[in-house]
């Protein structure tokens, strides 16, 4: 058990610690610390056995590097990759030197564009320019992305997931 600073007071957290993908017991609440064969550190957090973030500023699972540098960071509730706010996803994943190398939006557990169209998945280099960008509704990769609906298309055909439009 470890006491915690939470805002103005303190709380007591049990707290496990793991070696590599081991096992957390069934309705575990707490921390749990997984420390990996290649040098890699893992934190996190569960509420009656499922990830879930401890506050809104922490995430309910991060992965960090041989050297302390954090590798990704993901956001759940009650278990379900949820992104934390209306403008971050749920899961960011980072280079050595702490510049983002990809993000991913997820409601409810599935892949979901963000707001005003944001793609769901989006990938940088590492001189920062953008990889690749990849829309999703409701878990379901759309072929073309929703700009195509300011481009003049139908909203049913810009939406609707490729399989549906074959």
């Amino acid at each position: 058990m470890d006491l915690l600073p939470n805002s103005l007071s303190f709380r007591i957290v049990t707290t496990l610690d793991l070696d590599g993908d081991a096992d957390v017991p069934s309705g575990f609440t707490g921390r749990a610390r997984r420390g990996y064969a290649d040098g890699t550190r893992a934190v996190a957090w569960y509420v009656d056995g499922l990830l879930d973030d401890p506050s809104r500023t922490v995430p309910a699972y991060r992965r960090y590097r041989c050297g302390g540098e954090l590798k990704f960071e993901m956001w759940y509730r009650a278990g379900l990759l949820q992104d934390p706010s209306t403008g971050a996803p749920a899961v960011r994943g980072f280079y050595a030197d702490g510049t983002v190398h990809y993000e991913e939006r997820f409601t409810r557990g599935r892949r979901h564009d963000g707001p005003g169209g944001a793609p769901a998945l989006r990938k940088w280099r590492a001189d920062g320019t953008l990889r690749h960008e990849l829309h999703y509704r409701d878990g379901v990769r759309l072929s073309r992305a929703p700009s195509s609906l300011r481009a003049g298309r139908s909203a049913a055909l810009a939406l609707a997931p490729a399989e549906e439009r074959r």
